[in-house]
This record gives C-alpha cells, structure tokens and sequence, in this order.
C-alpha cells in the first residue's frame, strides 16, 4: 500500500518492489492456507493440483521480480559515476510486468504441457518424480546465480566510486548507512534463498532461513519505507491530518 499510494519523485520507480510485495504477499498466503486446511484441500484432487500449479506460478513470480530489483540496482549503481546527470527512469512499467508475470506463466504452461501429472502432490505441491521439481528449482537456481553474480559487482562498482570521492566529516557515517542498506537489499533480492540448499544440516541454519526468508517483505517495508525520508513525511504528514479531523 505504501508503494502504491505514496507520491515521490519521477526517477524514483516502484514498480519492482511494488509487485514482489504483491507476489510475496500472494504466494505466502495462498501457501500457509493450503498447509492450514491441507486435510481438506488433499481429497478433492483438481483443487490440489490447481492450488500447486499457482503457488509455482506464483513463487516463480517472486524471484523473477526479486531478479528485475537487482537489475534496477545495478542500474543506479552504475549512474553513481555521474551523480549530477538525470537519472533514467529505465524499462516502462507495463514491460516489467510482463517480464515479471509472463516468464513465470511460460514456465507454469510449459510445464504443465509436458507433464500435467507434476502438480498436486500429497503437500499440493510439485511431484519430485521424474524430477518435475527442477521445473521450479531450475528457474530459481538460475536467478539465484544470476542475483548472487550481480551482487557482487554492485559491491565491487560502490566500492570503486567511494574510493574516488572525496572523504569528509560525515563519510564514515554515509558509508556504514550505505553498507547496512546493501546487506538489506541482500535479502530483499533473495540470495538468503540459497541457504534453502544446505537446510537439514544444521538446526540453527534452519532457523536463520526461516526468519530471514519469512521476514522478507519486513525488510522490504524498513529499506524503503521506514528509511526512506520522503516517506516518512507523507506518513507525518498524513498522520497530521488525521489528527485535525
């Protein structure tokens, strides 16, 4: 709602955040719900079967958004080397969404096409015969790589333009900010998925992957929204006319 109803600059575009929320949103709830009602849901197979074919599209949704948030860091990472040049707001909306919702539809109709019988296990999930799990965790391995690649030359590109820039009074405090918000976007863009792999060895690491994956849209809402100064005044600023009424 925060990204969907506040107001902020032309170059400032939400679009990405906007629909991960959405899709996390979505997928999470759908999912916990089927888990709650699983006795119910799993004699009725065409329910199970179509419930499990849109928690993948879903879940896929998720990352791709989590994979299109990366790519617009990386853009404004590399508009640092320029800092006073107008921001380009990059690729129209309308071209993120269907990046966004047509990749994982493709993938979800594609799969289905080929094995109908993959979906509505006794979880309604993903059948892991015949390895039609890979449908989803092929997808996500590639993003996850991609994500993780991408990530460190953001790191590599902010480093190199702090080094350039001139230190002052205030550029150790800038710079603990800045590196507190990368280790954030970190999970926002998933790579804390990738413990997800090495779960079961270790019953403190499956903890940390929960909280950290289950937290998500908690970290999505504190980056940009409980940090970000523009928004904290139209909340003010609405919170005050609240009170005058």
């Amino acid at each position: 709602m925060t990204f969907a109803l506040c107001r902020r600059k032309p170059q400032v575009n939400s679009t990405t955040r906007l629909n991960l929320c959405i899709s996390l949103f979505l997928a999470q709830l759908i999912f916990l719900l089927v888990q709650e009602f699983i006795h119910l849901i799993r004699p009725h197979k065409i329910v199970c079967t179509v419930l499990s074919g849109v928690l993948h599209y879903l879940f896929l949704s998720c990352f791709v958004w989590m994979l299109l948030e990366t790519i617009w860091l990386f853009h404004s990472v590399l508009g640092l080397k320029d800092i006073r040049s107008q921001q380009r707001i990059g690729p129209h909306w309308g071209f993120k969404c269907l990046i966004g919702y047509g990749v994982p539809m493709a993938v979800v109709v594609v799969s289905a096409g080929i094995m109908p019988d993959g979906y509505g296990s006794d979880r309604c999930w993903l059948n892991y015969d015949r390895g039609f799990i890979w449908s989803f965790l092929g997808p996500v391995c590639f993003i996850l790589g991609a994500n993780a690649v991408l990530f460190i030359i953001i790191l590599i590109l902010l480093h190199t333009a702090l080094s350039q820039m001139q230190h002052s009074p205030t550029h150790n405090k800038r710079f603990r900010a800045l590196v507190f918000k990368i280790l954030v976007q970190s999970i926002i863009i998933g790579l804390p998925w990738i413990l997800g792999f090495f779960t079961g060895s270790s019953e403190a690491l499956d903890v940390v992957f929960l909280v950290l994956n289950s937290q998500q849209g908690t970290f999505i809402f504190l980056l940009h929204c409980v940090l970000n100064e523009e928004v904290r005044q139209q909340f003010w600023s609405c919170c005050s006319r609240g009170r005058a009424i």
